[in-house]
């Protein structure tokens, strides 16, 4: 003989495999309405996470063109076609397309040393997902490094 505690155990996941119209419950498609209403909205925090996470890789990733044009800049007899082309070698090696690069002040290899270089790239975000829905659609990301010109 079942205790009462048993019963009531076994009624409840009899309750789970039995078709909906024998439990006669009017909760039947609760479940299929809430799947229904969160579904989109999981999937959008989901792809929308994967966006925002590859949009901060792309800022570090032109940080780091930045930082490595302003080093060559920084080289007493570098001159700015170096360092452009140091950035370009970076940029390359990242998959970054369609970025661009400028100098504050222009500078050469006889610019004196202790001079302050601030070198600031842009690159458009749309060219740069690999992702078919694009949350970042027709914005640029930038990034900035100043750094002081040294001898060697």
């Amino acid at each position: 003989m079942r205790s009462s505690n048993q019963r009531q155990q076994s009624s409840c996941f009899a309750c789970l495999i039995q078709p909906c119209k024998r439990r006669g419950s009017k909760r039947c498609g609760t479940a299929t309405v809430e799947l229904a209403v969160c579904l989109p909205v999981l999937v959008l925090l989901v792809f929308g996470g994967i966006e925002a996470a590859h949009f901060i890789q792309l800022k570090q990733d032109l940080t780091i063109c930045a930082y490595e044009a302003a080093k060559k800049s920084t080289r007493d007899n570098s001159s700015m076609q170096d360092a452009i082309d140091r950035f370009n070698e970076i940029a390359t090696a990242k998959g970054i397309t369609g970025a661009s690069i400028s100098f504050e002040p222009n500078f050469n290899s006889a610019t004196a040393s202790g001079t302050e270089i601030t070198v600031q790239v842009t690159a458009p975000a749309e060219s740069n997902y690999e992702m078919p829905v694009k949350f970042f659609q027709n914005r640029n990301l930038s990034a900035e490094v100043t750094m002081v010109r040294q001898q060697y």
